[in-house]
């Protein structure tokens, strides 16, 4: 407010001084009355106030400090006559009426009249000073012109301050808003792709081609484009990719990331079935042992083993996805190797599916049944051994990061173990796998399993089912059944025996499942087991696993050996044996 008010002052002051005119002329004398405001001024010579120098006329203008201009001073001798207002930023306003001589007043302070409009031409007379003051002077050029009412001071900059404030308190918020969004929206996409470059990506359609020239087991891959696909030859097998991976949280959203070893990532098993092309169907529930189908798949450029159970044995998937993923923590040479499970959808039809490493000889089962040579010494031992090895890491608890609980597998048969091509085996389908949490948490269904490798005690219903030592117990009765197996396909002294299954002498049907009441009748009632050759009593290995097997499958529980004590005992017969050339731990 000072500002303007010196800066009023001033130019008055100088008004003053410019304008030397006679002070004698009175206001009466020139018949204007300044009381009347809407009093007609005389009329201007030059209404466009133009600032051209040559020839200009001189006038007489009035001079006064107040509203009423009383008295009036007269100034002569001027080039341009004018009338002001003045509105301090507190409201407060004041008038006066003066002259200039000198071209350069007329040039700073007269308004300007070359606006385009009248509304812009009063915005753009009303300027401002520092501190909120207003000011406007309006010019003529005629004898006495300065006289009528006072410049008119509009509030124009209400409105377009508030306006302005608006503007720039929106800015303000919302201009680092946007520039963090815009560089964190930059940021994502330059990790997505990051992570998108990372991933490994599988082929999208991958051919497998069985070349006429070579044997039907050598195969190799290529990948096609558009334009070769259409001259596919007859006889290449395509392998085409399932579905969608449908994989959510499963399990109450427990995370299936294991630890060490035993299968993928959750995040990486959630695209799993698109990355894997299905080859070739190897078995169903029927043939193959499991309670689905078994195929053998491509995942980048590997063969894995693809166990696929429908929506109704979401179940079995479910208990045998936690068991790899969360009771399994790290690998184990004799425990099938997991890599992953996913859920997926093909032909409108909800598929479960694990994935987990392949074994091209099959099953046990497969293996002595379809191999045109018998087993050796070796060979036999190496099977029992790495069966025992395995079983014994299911029945131990572990203690530690990596530890584990002590588990029963629950339906332990040849069908269920796969051939390494090392000779030695893996356990595999862990569906029925029960630990002592389970047995109390969850009610145990005792009709489950396989009935042949069923121990006496559960064909009965007598076992205890809270008690995982029962379980495990039952176990060791089907391992006995299974070293039967495989010893009946050991050669000894030039003859071995064809394969047969446990108990298939006394069951109406060899190949045929057999019901609870056929096997209770056979086992508990009949007490009988599979017959021993005579001539194993003439090797002493066989001598030795034949007095295994009756340990094994004794009818009372309690006397059958545990595991450590079986292992004990088979490495105890193959570093007796000249034949046998085993890595004895």
């Amino acid at each position: 407010m000072a500002d303007a008010i010196f800066i009023t002052h001033f130019i008055l002051l100088l008004t003053f001084r410019l304008c030397s005119g006679g002070r004698d002329i009175a206001l009466q004398d020139q018949d204007i009355s300044f009381e009347n405001e809407n009093a007609d001024p005389p009329e201007p010579s030059d209404h466009s106030l133009s600032f051209n120098t040559r020839g200009q006329k001189r006038f007489k203008c009035h001079i006064c400090e107040d509203s009423a201009c009383s008295p009036s001073n007269v100034c002569t001798d001027a080039i341009i006559c004018w009338k002001s207002r003045v509105r301090e930023a507190d409201g407060t306003e004041y008038v006066s009426r003066g002259c200039y001589k000198s071209e350069e007043h007329k040039l700073l302070m007269c308004n300007k009249e070359n606006a385009q409009n009248l509304d812009q031409l009063k915005r753009r007379n009303i300027r401002g000073l520092s501190g909120g003051a207003q000011f406007s002077v309006e010019c003529c050029q005629a004898d006495f012109c300065n006289v009528g009412p006072y410049p008119k001071l509009e509030d124009y900059s209400t409105n377009a301050d508030k306006e302005y404030y608006a503007i720039k308190l929106t800015f303000a918020i919302l201009g680092p808003l946007v520039g963090v969004l815009v560089v964190g929206g930059i940021v994502l996409g330059l990790l997505a792709h990051r992570i998108r470059r990372k991933r490994p990506r599988a082929p999208r359609r991958n051919k497998l081609i069985l070349d006429s020239e070579r044997e039907p087991s050598m195969l190799h891959f290529s990948f096609s484009s558009p334009a070769s696909s259409a001259t596919m030859h007859p006889h290449e097998l395509r392998a085409t990719a399932a579905g969608d991976s449908t994989l959510k949280e499963y399990l109450d959203g427990r995370s299936l990331t294991s630890g060490s070893g035993s299968g993928l990532p959750l995040l990486v098993q959630r695209t799993l079935a698109k990355q894997v092309a299905l080859v070739e169907c190897l078995g169903n529930g029927s043939s193959g042992g499991f309670g689905g189908e078994v195929w053998r798949g491509v995942w980048h450029g590997e063969n894995v083993a693809v166990k696929i159970y429908f929506s109704r044995d979401e179940a079995a998937w479910a208990r045998e996805t936690e068991v790899y993923s969360q009771l399994l923590p790290s690998r184990h040479d004799n425990i099938l190797g997991y890599i992953g499970s996913d859920m997926t959808s093909r032909a409108s039809c909800t598929q479960l599916w694990l994935v987990m490493q392949y074994h091209p000889l099959g099953s046990l089962f497969d293996h002595l049944t379809r191999s045109p040579h018998p087993l050796t010494p070796h060979q036999t031992l190496n099977i029992c051994l790495s069966i025992a090895n395995g079983l014994l890491y299911l029945h131990t608890e572990i203690h530690g990061t990596k530890g584990k609980p002590a588990m029963a597998h629950r339906n332990l048969k040849s069908k269920n173990i796969l051939v390494k091509t090392n000779g030695g085996c893996v356990i595999a389908d862990f569906a029925l796998a029960a630990t002592q949490d389970r047995l109390i948490a969850d009610r145990v269904d005792l009709r489950q399993g396989t009935k042949r490798y069923m121990s006496p005690e559960i064909l009965e219903q007598t076992v205890n089912v809270e008690c995982l030592e029962s379980f495990r117990q039952a176990d060791i009765y089907s391992l006995g059944l299974i070293l039967w197996e495989v010893c009946r396909r050991c050669i000894s002294n030039g003859v071995a025996l064809e394969y047969a299954l446990p108990y298939s002498e006394w069951l109406p049907s060899s190949t045929q499942e057999p019901s609870i009441e056929e096997m209770r009748n056979v086992v508990s009632f009949d007490q009988r087991r599979p017959p021993l050759p005579n001539r194993w009593h003439s090797d002493p290995t066989l001598a030795g696993m034949g007095k295994l097997m009756r340990e094994c499958w004794h009818g009372k529980p309690a006397a059958r050996l545990p595991i450590l004590r079986v292992k004990k005992t088979l490495v105890k017969l193959a570093a007796s044996d000249s034949r046998v050339h085993l890595p004895l731990d």
